[in-house]
């Protein structure tokens, strides 16, 4: 009993502070904002603290706005709207979630940290305007889900990976059901193929899926002797246009 009436107390503090609600709003960006330093993310420790206590200032400055119009403002006072600035303060969000979204080849990156702005930004709002109850959850909820469910994400069994190869032939001819052969004996689908005849080579693209580790060496070696008789003279895996992770040579004949 003296725990609860000790919080109860604490939360009615809090609630009736502004300077209080600010250094809650302080902790609770700070820790998300560890979680996305931790990971090296560019919107980090210092971005969420700065996000979350500006949130709070502004909700805490929504609240009182009413209270500076004089009593006797009639009409002024009754147009008085304490969520319109905390609003305006959601829309401009927009720089600081694009700013973390980064954009590699066929990958993007900076999604959950897009995320944990928003979220964070809303936390601050509601700490400032004093629902502390709710704001505590939802924090404990974005810590969770950032800490723990990123791990649950790396060991789903069946999450489907998708890579690209590239293989170069000399001469024309078609090889597509034993190069797709050798590819599903790997665990590997072909989702989607074209064949591309330049200067009397054949390139030969492919976009395919997996869902367990895949030792793209052990594949690369697979296919390039069951292939290099065949005019195979290189192979290339690349998990978006631009970004390569394994080159091959074969028969540069």
């Amino acid at each position: 009993m003296d725990v609860l009436f000790a919080l109860t107390v604490s939360f009615r503090v809090i609630s009736d502070s502004a300077v209080a609600r600010i250094l809650l709003a302080f902790l609770l960006g700070s820790a998300i904002g560890w979680e996305r330093e931790r990971h090296g993310r560019e919107a980090g420790l210092r971005t969420h603290m700065l996000l979350c206590v500006g949130c709070a200032l502004i909700m805490l400055i929504s609240l009182y706005m009413p209270l500076a119009i004089p009593a006797g403002a009639g009409e002024v006072q009754a147009r008085a709207d304490v969520g319109r600035i905390a609003s305006q303060a959601l829309s401009g969000l927009g720089f600081l979630g694009a700013g973390a979204i980064i954009v590699l080849g066929a990958h993007i990156r900076g999604l959950t940290t897009a995320a944990s702005i928003w979220v964070t930004a809303a936390i601050g709002l509601a700490v400032g305007a004093g629902y502390l109850g709710p704001a505590l959850l939802t924090w404990a909820v974005a810590m969770f889900g950032l800490m723990a469910m990123g791990r649950l994400e790396r060991v789903l069994p069946y999450r489907d990976r998708y890579i690209h190869l590239v293989m170069t032939f000399s001469g024309k001819q078609r090889r597509r059901e034993k190069i797709h052969a050798l590819l599903e004996g790997h665990g590997l689908t072909p989702l989607h193929s074209t064949a591309d005849h330049r200067q009397g080579r054949m390139l030969y693209r492919l976009v395919l899926r997996h869902r367990h580790e895949v030792d793209f060496e052990e594949v690369t070696l697979t296919l390039t002797d069951r292939l290099d008789s065949e005019g195979l003279c290189s192979i290339e895996w690349s998990e978006g246009p631009s970004e390569r992770i394994i080159s091959s040579g074969g028969n540069s004949s």
